[in-house]
């Protein structure tokens, strides 16, 4: 929760900086090299842990396929049909007046991926994990959220708007209801109790704290699970961005969960409608204030 309310912090302060002496061309070079910093980082760290977590993989892939594949398809869907007004007013105009260039989305898609990679690669080879891990992620979200902060100052945002959004409200519920839905679904197929299958599905990608939340609540398998599936939205969610962000702009802001405040941000701000920005921002810290308090109600049923 104090992770949450310091990336607001940086947003805040970026937001009251009128003027920099720095070209926009470079901060949004420096956005792109955070961007690079923290999927490499994110991929180490799970590298650098392949030894237990892959172990654990072979026993829980199941789950995870199942609730990811679940979660991603009702969150789609349903924002999809409650948001078809906003997913067509968002849409880019250049991208939808222009014949699709797959193989531009697919290079999109794919350089994320591939960064991803090295940094799961090198995770694997120096099987080093780094125990400054969490300070550093949050170090370069800090800078991150200050720079797009600014941004929005001087593209003539109101950060109220970003905040106070309801469309970013109707966005998280949406978000909310159909992965409690597909949570529900996911732990009939199973076999599983109804309050596991609510609790893995009330993660919205912040992996970081629905692992630690289901671990302490039920055990460390439950929490490896738990990592898995909000770990596998996020990682789709990067790489669908590009692509499916071009004819369901909203849907996939939604779909980034938890993450689209600050590990998916600059990723839709690069390929999205620059509205996107401000519903990332409030969806994304509605989803991330529900996490702490559904998961342990569900551990109650």
């Amino acid at each position: 929760m104090l992770q949450l309310f310091t990336l607001l912090g940086a947003l805040l302060i970026g937001y009251s900086v009128r003027h920099l002496s720095i070209k926009t061309q470079i901060l949004n070079q420096v956005l792109f090299v955070i961007v690079v910093l923290i999927l490499f980082v994110m991929g180490y760290e799970f590298g650098s842990s392949t030894t237990d977590l892959w172990g654990q993989l072979l026993q829980i892939g199941k789950k995870v396929l199942v609730f990811g594949g679940l979660l991603f398809i009702f969150n789609l869907i349903t924002t999809g049909v409650i948001l078809s007004k906003e997913n067509n007013l968002m849409r880019v105009e250049n991208q939808v007046l222009k014949k699709a260039n797959y193989w531009q989305f697919t290079l999109e898609s794919g350089k994320y991926i591939v960064i991803i990679a090295a940094g799961v690669l090198a995770g694997i080879l120096l099987k080093k994990p780094l125990t400054t891990i969490t300070q550093i992620i949050n170090i370069l979200l800090f800078i991150l959220l200050f720079i797009i902060g600014h941004q929005m100052r001087v593209g003539g945002v109101a950060l109220k708007d970003a905040i106070f959004n309801k469309t970013g409200l109707k966005l998280a519920l949406a978000i909310i209801v159909s992965s409690l839905i597909a949570g529900v679904i996911a732990a009939f197929i199973l076999g599983l109790p109804v309050g596991h299958g609510l609790m893995l599905s009330s993660g919205f990608g912040w992996y970081t704290l629905s692992s630690i939340l289901d671990s302490g609540l039920i055990n460390q398998s439950f929490g490896t699970t738990a990592f898995f599936i909000d770990f596998s939205r996020e990682l789709l969610a990067i790489i669908f961005l590009p692509s499916l962000g071009r004819y369901f702009p909203v849907s996939m802001v939604g779909y980034c969960g938890g993450t689209a405040m600050d590990f998916s941000l600059p990723i839709i701000k690069q390929n999205l409608h620059q509205n996107c920005v401000i519903l990332a921002i409030s969806s994304g810290m509605i989803l991330s204030l529900a996490v702490p308090v559904l998961i342990p109600l569900f551990a109650r049923l």
